[in-house]
């Protein structure tokens, strides 16, 4: 592929990534192509149908995980608790939750979605191995838990709140406090 063909490629996945989160998954492909600054065709053309568009969504969070895993796995030889706590708290910033509440609830009855989330779900799997891998040596992680259920427990912990003045004021310190006691409670559990 051309590297400005990939260039508009990766434009269209952040762009209609960014806007699902924002307004729900009934954004028209016409306002992806805008926001992306392409033209309504190279959207067609990358992505045929919305199903397609769909799974390099999806696909594009995974690579977020492994980028953020990434960065933090040669930190754990010095400093196991630290790499580990970063990671995870790096990972619950990139908002996974209120993609995937869009993407399972908005589009679930999309054919081929099915098969999207299986994927995925081996994929996250598989992202999470050697971050979980890491932090099972240094006691931080049990040993019962499996990636993906970790995945949608910390989901369900940095899962935005309805918007508010008074939740927006504290709800971020409050987010970062809880996924800090749910590091505790692994490091507890995983004793």
């Amino acid at each position: 592929m051309r590297q400005d063909a990939a260039d508009n490629r990766e434009a269209i996945v952040t762009a209609a990534r960014t806007l699902f989160v924002e307004h729900g998954g009934n954004v028209s492909m016409r306002a992806i192509a805008k926001e992306a600054g392409v033209g309504i065709a190279s959207v067609s053309r990358h992505f045929p149908d919305r199903i397609t568009l769909l799974d390099a969504i999806g696909a594009n969070a995974v690579q977020d995980i492994e980028t953020v895993i990434s960065e933090h796995l040669p930190l754990f030889e010095e400093a196991p608790e630290k790499a580990w706590s970063g990671a995870i708290h790096a990972i619950a910033e990139l908002k996974l939750a209120l993609l995937g509440q869009t993407l399972f609830s908005e589009f679930e009855q999309i054919s081929g979605i099915q098969r999207i989330i299986e994927n995925r779900a081996e994929e996250i799997r598989s992202a999470y191995e050697p971050l979980i891998t890491q932090a099972k040596k240094a006691g931080l992680y049990p040993a019962d838990l499996e990636p993906l259920e970790f995945h949608i427990a910390l989901a369900i912990a940095s899962r935005p709140l309805p918007n508010s003045k008074l939740i927006n004021a504290h709800a971020s310190q409050v987010q970062q406090e809880l996924i800090d006691m749910f590091l505790d409670g692994l490091r507890a559990r995983a004793s």
